[in-house]
């Protein structure tokens, strides 16, 4: 066995015992393709490593896994701005050029449904990490209590009706779509703004500005006042020649300082 096998052989053990299971193909395709290369066999590979060969699926969860909490809360906010449900709804990922954050989704999505995604890179300006997490059941739950399914910038979507009746899960809601879609900026010498805004086609621009609405009815409930809604050009997609509007509103300047104590900045 030459070098190369001996270190493919040891990064799929490192890969299974991050996991804590025998590592699929989709899992870690960089290293599937190697040992493709190298062994003939991905699951030749993993058998002179050591490694189960059969598949490798959680079907028993913590009992709090299906709870709608802040958690789920959190992890539904950050599926709808900076994250996606697979096609197949066999899996999903979050994406972000701040890693801290994803670890932190990580500690989540280990808590509340003992499952271990893997890390890889995202598309994105700079430096950009994806974490990818496999399981069917987790996915379609994560549908079902309102993740959008889909190109987000074509579907019809909204706040979740169990989370804008709850203000724990509404505050939890709020502060990551604004730490995903929000920015905070100086527009004047002396005067902040923060300002949210998403893109959406035009032919679903009044969907988008339904959306924006909820939050702006969310943010009213902790006394929070916003500006009105305004509507700006957005770019024509060169992927299927969808054109698209960006529609956005602001935090008003007297509240500022009241939505960072009550909903918190992240950034």
């Amino acid at each position: 066995m030459n070098n190369i096998q001996k270190n493919i052989l040891n990064e799929l053990r490192k890969e299974s015992q991050k996991l804590g299971y025998s590592p699929r193909r989709r899992e870690i395709p960089n290293l599937a393709h190697q040992c493709y290369r190298h062994f003939n066999s991905f699951n030749e590979a993993k058998k002179k490593a050591g490694l189960e060969l059969t598949h490798h699926r959680v079907v028993d969860f913590p009992k709090k896994a299906f709870k709608l909490d802040k958690d789920l809360a959190i992890l539904i906010a950050y599926l709808t701005a900076d994250g996606h449900l697979y096609k197949d709804l066999k899996g999903f990922h979050f994406y972000s050029n701040d890693l801290k954050m994803l670890k932190e989704l990580e500690k989540i999505i280990n808590n509340k449904f003992g499952l271990k995604g893997i890390y890889g890179e995202g598309n994105g300006y700079g430096t950009c990490f994806r974490y990818k997490v496999f399981n069917k059941i987790v996915t379609l739950f994560l549908r079902d209590t309102g993740v959008p399914a889909g190109d987000k910038m074509l579907i019809s979507f909204d706040v979740p009706k169990w989370i804008k009746e709850n203000k724990e899960f509404s505050k939890e809601y709020l502060k990551i779509i604004f730490y995903c879609e929000g920015s905070k900026y100086k527009q004047s010498k002396n005067t902040e703004a923060i300002r949210i805004n998403f893109n959406k086609s035009e032919k679903l621009l009044d969907d988008c500005v339904h959306f924006m609405n909820s939050l702006k009815e969310m943010l009213k409930t902790f006394k929070i006042e916003t500006t009105n809604i305004w509507i700006m050009e957005g770019n024509l997609r060169k992927r299927d020649g969808e054109r698209t509007k960006m529609v956005a509103f602001k935090i008003k300047s007297v509240d500022i300082n009241k939505f960072i104590n009550k909903i918190g900045w992240l950034k």
